[in-house]
């Protein structure tokens, strides 16, 4: 899962937002062409089509209109209401020569009323839209005073300084008190989003960690097995020179699992960027080693392991995960060899990545378990050619562990056995690609 903290839709960037399905909104609109259309027919009425009745006939088309682009998803819901309230505030200002001109124009209820239409309208734009509405309006009606100190002398200057004052007073302190609130909760929102990736990683750091404890356990069983055979063995010598030859099989064996044990151990005690560390790996001396560490399965099924890489073939990766995953790969591929066949390891370079592919002999091939390896799925554990028993977790520990580290795990059926392909991208092209997103 990926969190944006920088994300914050325009949703998080009011203070309410309106949504399409509001009926509130709705009845809204509803109620503006009514009373638009009542406005023109009174108009209509009183004076036929003169400029009154024109300009209720314009705006409640202006609205009409708009309202039907907004229902056929042609205008957004915040364009629809912003020429909701522009409309009203343009509408009630527009005419203001045409009203000093009116003699039977009472002026002052005139002027009131559309500074009661001004600081309404400035309100909802501040509280349904991006506060910097209300600064809009708040210069709109600086302009609309300042004409009306030029249009209308008679009138005293102090009610219009009064109204002034008030209706942007009251606009400057909404707009930076509905700022602030916006800031907080983008804030409270980055955080909530922070926290949940952390707490994500934290889940995913400590699924991770269990991986690792299933992975040292399912690792350490083909070791500690090998000791308890050369320690019965030892135990059973009949000679002194045969006692001192499995001894030192018995220590080098120890020695080995210790070494083992220890990586993984420090592996477990790392953190993920710890985890991805690369380094120069000599995948000979790699595949040598597990062969080693597999002597006595491999002795006992008379199964021949061939080692593909030349001793300068090298790897730059994670030596933990790409040890772990050929591992598990060789235990599987060990568990469901026939007796005296031949396990063949190799390596493709490719343009992007290596391939490391693992074949082995098989008797029966279950296509339906293969599939959901592939997938990443658990698998229920299925009996060896010896009866070797399983835990069915290592293919897909592998598969997620491979996915954190540039790597892919593909299991192919063959016509008479099984291939496991490790897929591993070179890290020139890993950093290209990151460059170019």
């Amino acid at each position: 899962m990926v969190i944006d903290i920088n994300s914050f839709s325009k949703d998080n960037q009011v203070l309410v937002p309106i949504r399409k399905t509001s009926i509130i909104f709705h009845a809204l609109i509803l109620l503006v062409l009514a009373g638009l259309a009542t406005n023109f027919f009174i108009e209509y009425g009183i004076g036929g089509l003169n400029r009154y009745a024109l300009k209720h006939l314009i705006v409640f088309s202006t609205v009409l209109i708009t309202a039907i682009s907004w229902k056929l998803n042609w205008v957004s819901t915040s364009l629809m209401f912003l020429v909701l309230v522009y409309i009203n505030i343009i509408s009630s200002t527009i005419y203001l020569p045409f009203r000093v001109e009116d003699s039977t124009t009472n002026f002052e209820g005139y002027f009131l009323r559309v500074q009661m239409i001004v600081f309404v309208m400035g309100l909802l734009l501040a509280v349904f839209e991006k506060p910097y509405h209300q600064l809009v309006v708040i210069v709109y009606n600086t302009i609309y005073i300042t004409s009306c100190i030029i249009l209308m002398p008679e009138m005293p200057l102090g009610k219009f300084i009064l109204a002034f004052i008030i209706i942007s007073s009251i606009g400057a302190i909404s707009y930076f008190v509905f700022k602030k609130v916006i800031v907080m909760r983008q804030d409270l929102h980055e955080q909530n989003a922070l926290s949940l990736k952390q707490n994500l990683e934290l889940q995913e750091l400590t699924s991770f960690r269990k991986e690792i404890v299933q992975i040292i356990a399912h690792d350490l069983k083909t070791p500690i097995h090998q000791i308890s055979i050369l320690a019965e063995i030892t135990k059973n010598s009949k000679s002194e020179v045969d006692r001192n030859s499995n001894l030192d099989l018995l220590k080098n064996s120890v020695d080995k699992t210790y070494t083992m044990l220890e990586g993984l151990l420090d592996w477990a005690m790392q953190t993920d960027d710890t985890i991805k560390s690369y380094m120069h790996l000599d995948i000979r001396a790699v595949v040598e080693d597990l062969k080693e560490q597999f002597s006595e399965k491999l002795n006992y099924k008379k199964l021949i392991v061939s080692n593909g890489f030349s001793s300068d073939f090298k790897l730059f990766y994670s030596k933990q995960v790409f040890e772990t995953a050929m591992r598990n790969l060789l235990t599987n591929a060990i568990k469901f060899s026939p007796v005296d066949e031949k396990i063949e390891v190799a390596a493709t370079e490719h343009v992007n990545y290596y391939s490391f592919s693992i074949k082995n002999k098989a008797r029966a091939i279950d296509i339906t378990k293969l599939d959901q390896v592939n997938r990443g799925e658990q698998v229920e554990s299925a009996l060896g050619t010896s009866n070797e028993k399983g835990s069915g977790k290592g293919l897909s520990i592998v598969k997620q562990m491979l996915a954190k580290n540039n790597g892919e795990l593909h299991l192919n059926a063959l016509k008479d056995g099984v291939e496991a392909v490790l897929k591993i991208y070179k890290r020139d092209v890993l950093v290209e690609t990151k460059q170019a997103s």
